[in-house]
């Protein structure tokens, strides 16, 4: 088995990327297993926005036996919004890539989900054995139940809800797959494999709407991802873990535009950073309970300060110049 030197998490040996985090590992002075020849090629068939429903995909490819590799430009996840340019790319070999497709494209609409369920309750229905004479009346009582049962049925309408459980390669449960009328609702997992879910995605219509991360792995959220049709659109976060928001941050097109800190929830700002193309640009620090600020610091690209508008420091006299 591999292990990511970034994030540590665990990966077949034959991984090109850590399914964590996406770094691509070092290759060693070794042949190419047997499986991958040095002649194939590999194609992409996915671009996503997120690393999430890339998994997705990859575990449905990889429950057919089709290899296949998640890779994304993003730094291991700790830029996500530099995903916007290439994507999270999903990658299979040039042979099975035909395959790959139709398996992806391949679900059942909601329409066939139903006729499958109202087909599984018809074949249940008793059957009246050969030569059994029933009266009119029983066979109108009989007519009208079902007329009543058929009703109820397709007003009601009862999702039918399913989890599909994923295993590491040491036979441990890290991921989870919740799906409602073969939509999904909801990813789990279990980063650092302690038995508990430390980080949630949750779906409405096929699209990501929000996610909660438990980055210190205490039991309790500490970041809260909300997303719009466009990716991104805010975030929260609690830098003390004592389950109140600190950090507050906009954005727009997946492209960070503002945060603020304001510690533990309070109403005012103690410090806004503006960005430009996801590029800080201007920090406002020192805010007071009027929506004030006392510093105004710019940035350049690079991360360093070229105005303020605080006058320099006053540099004190040595005894020699009085």
């Amino acid at each position: 088995m591999k292990k990511c030197s970034y994030c540590g998490r665990d990966n077949a040996d034959e991984a090109l990327n850590c399914r964590e985090c996406g770094c691509e590992f070092e290759f060693t002075e070794t042949p190419p297993p047997p499986t991958l020849q040095a002649e194939e090629k590999t194609l992409v068939i996915r671009i996503f926005s997120d690393h999430e429903q890339a998994q997705v995909d990859a575990s449905k490819l990889e429950s057919h036996s089709i290899k296949c590799w998640v890779a994304a430009d993003d730094c291991g996840g700790m830029y996500p919004g530099l995903t916007a340019a290439e994507g999270v790319r999903l990658r299979v070999l040039e042979s099975d890539a035909h395959v790959a497709i139709a398996l992806l494209d391949a679900q059942p609409s909601p329409a066939e989900l139903k006729q499958i369920e109202v087909e599984a309750v018809l074949a249940k229905m008793p059957v009246s054995t050969p030569g059994k004479k029933l009266a009119w009346g029983q066979i109108a009582v009989g007519v009208f139940l079902g007329i009543i049962i058929c009703l109820l049925y397709q007003s009601k309408g009862i999702p039918g809800t399913t989890t599909h459980y994923h295993y590491n390669a040491a036979g441990k449960r890290d991921e989870a797959y919740i799906y409602r009328d073969g939509q999904l609702i909801e990813y789990e997992q279990d980063r650092n494999l302690d038995g508990a879910w430390d980080h949630w995605v949750f779906y409405a219509h096929g699209r990501r709407v929000r996610s909660v991360s438990d980055n210190n792995f205490d039991g309790k959220p500490d970041v809260w991802w909300t997303f719009g049709d466009d990716g991104i659109d805010r975030v929260q976060k609690d830098t003390d873990f004592n389950g109140i928001p600190d950090v507050y941050g906009t954005y727009k097109w997946g492209v960070i535009q503002q945060s603020e800190m304001r510690p533990n929830g309070s109403k005012f700002a103690t410090k806004r950073d503006f960005y430009k193309n996801g590029v800080l640009t201007v920090v406002w620090r020192g805010g007071d309970s009027n929506g004030n600020f006392s510093e105004s610091v710019r940035y350049d690209p690079f991360l360093n300060p070229i105005s303020t508008n605080l006058p320099p420091p006053v540099q004190a006299q040595s005894i020699g110049d009085q």
